[in-house]
């Protein structure tokens, strides 16, 4: 599989990467864990007034594209400012829509990024940039999981340069006005070159600026993290996991790393003991191949005391597991095996609010 075949839909999405989980004055939003809120409510929602998101061919969304309906873009930063996009006429229309609670155009069933508040929580000079950014346009990444891609994705020397030369400049326009940059959504952002720079010049230069680590953990120890010059200014980290078992690890991300990502996540965890990091979510994407594990899942998180992210397999890119969708989507009822997923979300651990962070429509299953 090739880059192009990788994109081939205009956009890709990291599923269940943590994105859902927004980290503002030391506060995790989780909206989706609170049982006073349902895919009916109809409150406004705060994201499209601070969030901006860069995905792959440089489309740019204030959400992340796979829950929306259309995923069409607010713009594309190859041909635009990201200044211009933010004040452009998608993002105006989406405000106002969401403003008078009007979600037709949101996949409110597997949102994971719904934030509500009143209008007058809306920040003011929102028209400066957005707060957070989310770079998702680099692919890089030295693994190639089973739900993602068939190959591992090495930006090429052109790429590279296109980057720091076209993305990077306009970028570094609206930092002044950023207050989280989260990296890397649909690549490593400690594997990737790209990532890796963009990181290091934001801190130099913006030392306001707190981060937001998407990764596999394999890289996440303190001598990267130093490399970096961040190790006091990490937000969060989202780190996909989807075991608990070795041999399940090796078979989905298809790497013989467990014993690696076990030890780096022990350590951020003490980091986040220590006051260093205020959030860690680790990523479970729920398949055949995985969901018996769920509840050790839910109690490794618990022994960690960091997050679970439980959110079921969506065939959003070109990997050949999207071939087998209909055996492995466990959570479709007419799956065969739905209503043992229903009995082991039964388990009481699911229901352990402070660890546990549900897709909705496994939420609505733990509490049905």
């Amino acid at each position: 599989m090739n880059r192009r075949d990788f994109i081939k839909y205009g956009t890709v999405f990291a599923g269940a990467c943590g994105v859902c989980l927004l980290c503002k004055n030391g506060q995790i939003f989780n909206i989706n864990n609170s049982s006073d809120i349902k895919t009916e409510d109809n409150r406004p929602c705060k994201r499209p007034f601070i969030n901006c998101e860069i995905h792959p061919k440089g489309n740019v969304y204030s959400c992340c594209p796979g829950y929306l309906k259309t995923r069409t873009p607010a713009g594309n930063i190859e041909e635009q400012d990201l200044a211009e996009i933010w004040n452009g006429e998608i993002l105006t229309d989406l405000r106002q829509r969401v403003l008078k609670g009007d979600y037709s155009l949101c996949n409110r069933d597997i949102c994971g990024m719904y934030m509500p508040c009143s209008a007058d929580e809306i920040p003011s000079g929102y028209e400066k940039g957005p707060q957070d950014l989310k770079i998702g346009y680099d692919l890089e990444c030295n693994y190639r999981c089973i739900t993602c891609r068939d190959t591992v994705i090495t930006d090429t020397p052109e790429e590279l340069e296109f980057y720091n030369n076209v993305y990077l400049p306009k970028i570094l326009k609206i930092a002044e006005n950023l207050e989280f940059v989260s990296s890397s959504l649909n690549g490593d952002a400690l594997s990737s070159r790209h990532s890796r720079q963009i990181i290091k010049k934001l801190a130099e230069e913006y030392p306001h600026i707190k981060f937001n680590l998407f990764t596999n953990g394999l890289l996440l120890d303190e001598e990267n993290i130093r490399e970096l010059g961040i190790q006091d200014k990490i937000c969060g980290l989202s780190v996909s996991v989807d075991a608990v078992n070795r041999k399940t690890y090796n078979e989905i991300l298809r790497t013989d790393a467990f014993d690696t990502v076990m030890k780096n996540l022990k350590l951020m965890s003490e980091w986040k003991k220590q006051g260093k990091i205020e959030w860690i979510t680790i990523n479970f994407v729920v398949h055949l191949l995985n969901y018996k594990e769920m509840p050790a899942f839910a109690k490794l998180a618990k022994k960690l005391d960091v997050r679970a992210f439980f959110s079921t397999y969506q065939p959003w890119y070109s990997a050949k597991f999207h071939e087998r969708y209909n055996e492995v989507a466990v959570f479709e009822p007419e799956n065969e095996h739905y209503e043992e997923l229903v009995k082991i979300l039964h388990n009481p651990v699911f229901k352990d609010k402070i660890h546990v962070h549900l897709e909705p429509r496994l939420y609505d299953i733990v509490y049905s």
